[in-house]
């Protein structure tokens, strides 16, 4: 099959997520290619006063763009990483990894607060949207009063400054991305907070018959070293389960040809924490990422699960497209 003259890629209408998008633009253009943009909503940017953890979906932010991939509306599709679900739909390939941004989480601070975040007073309010962060974040301070916040980074960055809270935590990525650095006061430190899988990634997807335009994607976008560490981190996302329902983080990273998985499960309210590290080959990631959730599971993170997901776990389902 031909690659499309104009390429059509399909995109989240945020400002972030237009920004991304232009990445990829620019870099196929660069190879030779017209490329136009469909910004489609999804069902996530609708929902913005829900928490992404009580929508009970995965593919929150993705199914829409997958639906019109599947139905040639457009013809590649780029999404943060971390927004992608562990398994992706029949018909539909991952083609290609972006080179990764800094994945750690920053700190931001209220206008008022001087302080970093080792410096929160006793009982601060932390904002996040994020049951990772919110696990992780009472694990090291049961003390602090940690509240849901939902909305784009301009959004969130307003209500923080319209409230009382001490501070929020964001994906340092986007804020880099969106040119609002200077709104970060600490990189938060992966062995306070694990980051979210994928994160800082962008995920480039294409139907999987589209042989031309999967290799082209692959040449012209994939970040080989993000692309191992993709995998072992979807792995262990994909073999824990649950999605973004699950407080989980997990980070790889190439550390001198070696490949370094940190992951975690943690209780909602921080009373439990499971966590350990793996190195192995970059091309063996998958199996270890998948060995790895075996294990913390077995530590105590199925007991996690179960009080998590209830009743539902047992009919967890990781299709992008369950109901």
């Amino acid at each position: 099959m031909s690659i499309s003259d104009p390429l059509v890629l399909g995109t989240r209408g945020s400002e972030l997520a237009l920004r991304q998008a232009n990445v990829v633009r620019s870099r196929l253009e660069a190879a030779g290619h017209r490329v136009e943009l469909e910004t489609i909503t999804t069902r996530g940017d609708e929902a913005t006063d829900t928490p992404i953890s009580e929508i009970g979906d995965e593919a929150v932010f993705t199914k829409e763009l997958d639906r019109a991939l599947l139905q040639g509306g457009v013809d590649l599709a780029v999404h943060s990483l971390k927004d992608i679900p562990s398994t992706v739909p029949s018909g539909l390939a991952l083609a290609a990894i972006g080179e990764r941004e800094d994945p750690r989480d920053a700190f931001v601070a209220h206008p008022s607060f001087d302080g970093h975040l080792h410096d929160l007073p006793e009982g601060a309010t932390v904002a996040t949207a994020s049951l990772r962060r919110t696990a992780q974040l009472l694990t090291w301070r049961s003390d602090l009063e940690v509240v849901p916040v939902r909305g784009n980074v301009d959004t969130r960055l307003e209500k923080l400054g319209e409230s009382d809270w001490t501070g929020m935590v964001l994906a340092v990525a986007g804020l880099v991305r969106l040119g609002l650095s200077l709104h970060i006061r600490d990189r938060i430190d992966p062995s306070l907070i694990v980051p979210a899988v994928g994160q800082g990634a962008l995920g480039i997807a294409c139907r999987e018959d589209q042989d031309a335009l999967r290799d082209l994607l692959r040449e012209t976008l994939h970040h080989a070293p993000s692309g191992h560490a993709a995998n072992a981190e979807r792995a262990f996302l994909k073999k824990v389960g649950g999605g973004c329902q699950v407080p989980l983080g997990a980070w790889a990273r190439i550390d001198d040809g070696t490949l370094v998985l940190d992951a975690c499960i943690a209780a909602l309210d921080g009373s439990e924490h499971y966590r350990d590290e793996r190195r192995c080959a970059p091309e063996d990631g998958a199996a270890v990422g998948r060995e790895l959730a075996a294990d913390l599971l077995a530590m105590g993170g199925d007991h996690i699960l179960d009080d998590v997901l209830g009743e539902s776990r047992e009919g967890t389902s990781n299709s992008p497209f369950r109901p």
